[in-house]
């Protein structure tokens, strides 16, 4: 009897030892943090989707040593849907002659506070052999951004405080806060939101990670105590981390700081100078 117990003893220290321990996940804040070098970055994709894809965004970040120094963002709105995307960010005015006037991509150039927007609505008020709207302070994305792409998981201020929000489970991290308190903590957010969103309006969101502990892929939703959880879901993925990214000012002679007034235009608002 005592060696068939020490025999099971044996036996179940054996299997005890033999299980591979699972590693914690990696600091996602430290990890993001290792990659900030001059000339690296990352890309990334955006989408907005309902039941179909309402906005769509592709771009680059370069890094410098302290977060996010510049970025280049294309976006392009579907204008061939029923839905109204402004209802799900908690109400608003009916956007449809915004999305009209956005059928044509809208690219962003931001280095440092510097913004120069081509393409959109924009195009529609440039003087004669100009591309490009100077903005400074200016925003991370032109008109498109309205529908989208305002929460970015590769600002370090922004995964800060995503990552003291959230629960994790596995590889994955689940939180909500207000958006005021979103404001109030991410760079990337009030460089970009040059709208107002209904003070009731929550962001909830999810951000997996790889095995780096960076992110690879951040879902977001909005939702309001008026209209509930939205079913307008936005969703950021991120590839190419640590890559060589450079990005350049457009040639002056393209630039100009100044809008056409005898043409029809929307403008964005001045940016905020922090």
């Amino acid at each position: 009897m005592k060696q068939t117990i020490i025999g099971v003893a044996a036996g179940a220290a054996l299997l005890l030892t033999a299980t591979p321990a699972v590693a914690a996940p990696k600091d996602p804040l430290a990890a993001l943090r290792a990659q900030l070098a001059a000339g690296k970055g990352v890309s990334f994709s955006f989408r907005m989707y309902g039941e179909s894809a309402l906005l769509t965004q592709t771009g680059r970040l370069q890094f410098g040593k302290k977060g996010i120094a510049a970025s280049d963002v294309t976006g392009k709105l579907a204008t061939g849907g029923d839905e109204k995307p402004a209802d799900d960010f908690g109400g608003g005015e009916e956007p449809n002659g915004l999305a009209a006037a956005m059928g044509k991509p809208e690219r962003t150039i931001r280095i440092g506070r510097t913004s120069y927007v081509s393409g959109g609505p924009m195009s529609a008020g440039l003087p004669d052999g100009k591309t490009w709207f100077k903005q400074s302070p200016g925003w991370t994305s032109g008109m498109t951004a309205m529908f989208g792409g305002f929460v970015n998981a590769a600002d370090p201020s922004t995964l800060k405080v995503l990552l003291a929000r959230s629960k994790r489970s596995g590889s994955a991290y689940k939180g909500s806060m207000s958006v005021k308190d979103l404001l109030k903590a991410s760079d990337w957010s009030r460089a970009t939101m040059w709208w107002k969103l209904d003070s009731s309006v929550k962001v909830n969101w999810t951000l997996a990670v790889g095995s780096s502990g960076l992110p690879v892929k951040l879902t977001t939703r909005l939702e309001s105590a008026k209209a509930g959880v939205s079913k307008t879901a936005m969703e950021m993925r991120y590839t190419r981390w640590g890559t060589k990214v450079s990005i350049k000012a457009p040639a002056a002679s393209t630039v100009t700081t100044k809008l056409d007034p005898d043409k029809s235009t929307l403008q964005l608002p001045p940016a905020p100078k922090r």
